[in-house]
């Protein structure tokens, strides 16, 4: 019992220590590769149409698209599939700037995007470290740990290129983090998991409801403790149904609306099952196919969405946690937080396979972050282990996580060039 009371201000203590980390390195983006003239920041695609759905929201107010987002200048049209929650922080933070110097900031919208990546960061960091204690490292180990797991998601490229546009993945990913820190502590509150899937599911429902069946399938299926459906259908079933209702409610209003016009691609193209064969063949182009689309998108294509190495070392850290799970070595919650995540990924890339290949820039980040957990995090302080606490592995990780935070900057600066 004492170590469950002193839980929450250990909890709230490190998440302040691992804001403070993450400041440094925002910093250091915000002079380096973040130093951007506004004119860059008027020119790109993205931050334009962000520009044109705030003008929208500031001039008409938001409920005049009852919620929704306005994606063209025709203020008349409005975007289907998103509930457009993910844009609602930016759009307060420009509300707040222009009551206090009478304009809207582009620079100040890029600033929020990226803090919203440093509290991914920090929340991944602050589950990295939880994690890699239950593994058994010290706090010391665990605290540098999770730290370099920090330093290589906030410099992933996709995460710092949301100074150019929010997305619903990336926002996600905040109650996705918070729900899955509450399932790793002991005064486990289903309430408040329950909220997060609230916040998951209105966010982005497609993704929100493959993360759902895959925790399920996840806790149900591993050995030890199960927990009971009702308790299930009460923390998963009922606030997705309840954030679904919201949005249902936006769509009917907007679709009965006879000055307004849905827009939005259709179900069978975003799985592919409408057989277009134009940008991309089967599920394998997700990865081995991206070149038609590095060649559409801004920036210098020969680095765009390339992170072949990280990749096959994460998937391999993931495999020997599971091999350490199945022999007694590495707790049920490291499963379970993989297993949750990245049978996400795997569900949603399956049935919506078209979609997650002509947007690899959306969903590399969502992929990438239980990698870097796996393999910054919970498999060196598995090998920690058998170094019986002697600091080698950790210190290692630690200089490959510095090494590989500062060449993914590189990456950026040479995607995105000044």
């Amino acid at each position: 019992m004492p170590r469950v009371a002193n839980e929450r201000p250990r909890g709230i203590l490190l998440l302040a220590l691992f804001l403070g980390s993450g400041l440094l390195v925002y910093a250091y983006a915000a002079c380096t590769v973040h130093a951007r003239p506004v004119a860059q920041l008027m020119a790109n695609g993205g931050t334009r149409r962000v520009s044109i759905e705030m003008r929208h929201w500031l001039d008409d107010g938001y409920f005049a698209s009852y919620g929704l987002l306005v994606p063209t200048a025709d203020r008349h049209v409005v975007y289907r599939w998103s509930s457009g929650a993910y844009k609602l922080s930016g759009f307060l933070a420009e509300k707040i700037g222009i009551a206090l110097t009478g304009r809207y900031s582009w620079t100040l919208l890029a600033l929020h995007n990226e803090f919203v990546a440093l509290l991914i960061s920090a929340l991944l960091a602050l589950l990295a470290y939880r994690l890699a204690l239950r593994v058994g490292v010290g706090p010391r180990y665990a605290i540098a740990l999770a730290i370099g797991a920090q330093m290589v998601q906030f410099t992933f490229p996709e995460s710092l290129s949301l100074y150019w546009e929010m997305t619903s993945q990336a926002f996600w990913l905040l109650p996705a983090l918070a729900f899955l820190l509450l399932e790793e502590t002991p005064y486990r509150k289903p309430r408040l998991q329950a909220l997060m899937v609230f916040a998951m599911t209105y966010i982005d429902f497609m993704f929100s409801l493959a993360f759902l069946i895959a925790y399920a399938a996840t806790v149900l299926l591993l050995r030890d403790e199960r927990p009971p459906l009702g308790r299930l259908i009460r923390m998963l079933f009922v606030p997705w149904v309840a954030a679904m209702a919201l949005f249902g409610a936006q769509l009917l209003l907007a679709k009965y609306d006879p000055a307004v016009k849905l827009v939005g691609s259709r179900f069978l193209y975003r799985t592919g099952l409408d057989g277009d064969a134009m940008f991309y063949g089967n599920h394998l182009d997700i990865a081995l196919g991206r070149d038609i689309i590095r060649a559409g998108r801004p920036g210098n294509p020969k680095f765009l969405f390339h992170w072949p190495v990280l990749f096959l070392a994460g998937v391999a850290a993931v495999v020997v946690t599971l091999a350490a799970y199945m022999r007694g070595r590495a707790p049920r919650i490291t499963v379970i937080t993989l297993g949750s995540w990245l049978g996400a990924y795997v569900l949603f890339a399956a049935v919506f396979s078209q979609l997650v290949a002509l947007h690899p820039y959306l969903f590399d980040l969502v992929l990438a972050a239980p990698l870097i957990l796996a393999l910054f995090a919970i498999v060196p302080a598995l090998l920690e282990m058998y170094t019986r606490n002697t600091g080698t592995i950790v210190l290692v990780i630690c200089f490959c996580a510095a090494w590989l935070s500062f060449f993914q900057l590189r990456v950026f600066a040479l995607c995105y060039p000044q």
